[in-house]
């Protein structure tokens, strides 16, 4: 495991509300991305544990739009919405709802929030992310 994925693991691993939190990151990123249906429903799944039993959902949703864009995605879509997938797994995951998606989905978000930053190369973007993951690595390199 990489210096990234170890302080992906370790950030989510110490997370009282894991989905919220995974939400509020998804956000931060939103106020510089914007705000296609597919974020829109992860943030709003996030913040409404009543409607964590429709991850799958929510997630088959989101794969959708990439797969429809076949290889258009630029890098930052692609991250984007990869943490927009994360999001809605970790929801089904936290709602108990078979068959969960794999247990490490989480240890991702810092880490795809990171390359995300690193993608777009905007300080404001990452000041946000940063403040919404609750840490940002000192590491140069973001692979």
């Amino acid at each position: 495991m990489d210096w990234l994925a170890w302080w992906g693991r370790s950030l989510f691993e110490g997370q009282r509300e894991p989905v919220v939190w995974a939400g509020r990151v998804l956000g931060a990123a939103a106020v510089h991305l914007g705000k296609p249906v597919e974020i829109e429903a992860a943030m709003a799944l996030a913040a409404d544990r009543t409607q964590w039993p429709t991850g799958r959902a929510v997630f088959d949703q989101i794969r959708r739009r990439g797969l429809a864009s076949g290889e258009s995605f630029a890098a930052t879509e692609s991250l984007y919405f990869r943490l927009a997938e994360l999001v809605a797994k970790l929801a089904h995951n936290a709602a108990g709802s078979p068959p969960p998606f794999d247990y490490h989905a989480g240890w991702q978000v810092g880490p795809v929030a990171y390359r995300l930053a690193v993608e777009v190369g905007d300080p404001g973007m990452r000041d946000r992310l940063a403040a919404a993951l609750g840490d940002w690595p000192d590491h140069p390199d973001p692979t």
